[in-house]
């Protein structure tokens, strides 16, 4: 699949998932279950055309990158998808599977990578800051040779009470910044109750 059908395949599954919470934001009790249905959507819009999507469609994969000074270590994106043509490389096919890291992860290039968040409660505002900025900064750090990157959030209140309303604009704000900061970045800022905007509001 060229690239441009690639990203159009991703967010209509994007879409689905924001149509599943909106509906439903009760059967989301955790981020995981977030991750699993999402799985589902991309798999039915055949992204990849291998027999086996998995192959190219990872859950849990680790950042090129190294974070922390003491102790470095690589993150985790919730999902990618990998470029097919630098996966299918004779080079790559032909690493083992305990195979180091670094040189595997050097010749792999990832098409999307997607962080999911799910907010099931306020936070105060620095906490809110710290919660995203690891996703914002495994997705956004170079080198970690990612095509297009989405960042989706869920916010999942109770928008009766007006300090939720209140909060959900807050973070919404500090996603604009963020997305200022790095144009190219898509960010998604979905509330479980569809009233609260314009589904053309959602991206930001």
């Amino acid at each position: 699949m060229c690239a441009g059908l690639l990203f159009t395949a991703v967010e209509r599954a994007i879409f689905e998932l924001v149509v599943d919470f909106q509906r439903h934001p009760e059967r989301f009790w955790n981020e995981r279950d977030m991750h699993w249905s999402f799985f589902h959507y991309i798999k039915q819009e055949k992204v990849v055309q291998e027999a086996y999507p998995t192959q190219l469609i990872r859950a849990e994969f680790p950042t090129l990158k190294k974070f922390g000074i003491k102790r470095p270590a690589r993150g985790h994106y919730d999902l990618v998808i990998l470029d097919a043509e630098s996966y299918f490389k004779p080079e790559v096919q032909k690493m083992e599977a305990q195979a180091p890291w670094q040189e595997y992860l050097e010749s792999l290039k990832l098409a999307i990578a997607i962080e999911i968040k799910l907010w099931p409660n306020r936070l105060r505002p620095d906490n809110m800051v710290k919660r995203a900025e690891w996703d914002i900064q495994k997705l956004t750090d170079t080198p970690n040779k990612i095509q297009s990157a989405y960042f989706l959030n869920f916010v999942q209140l109770d928008f009766r009470r007006d300090h939720n309303k209140t909060y959900y604009k807050q973070l919404r704000e500090y996603l604009v910044k963020q997305k200022k900061n790095w144009p190219n970045f898509n960010i998604l800022c979905v509330p479980s109750n569809s009233k609260l905007q314009n589904n053309t509001d959602n991206w930001l």
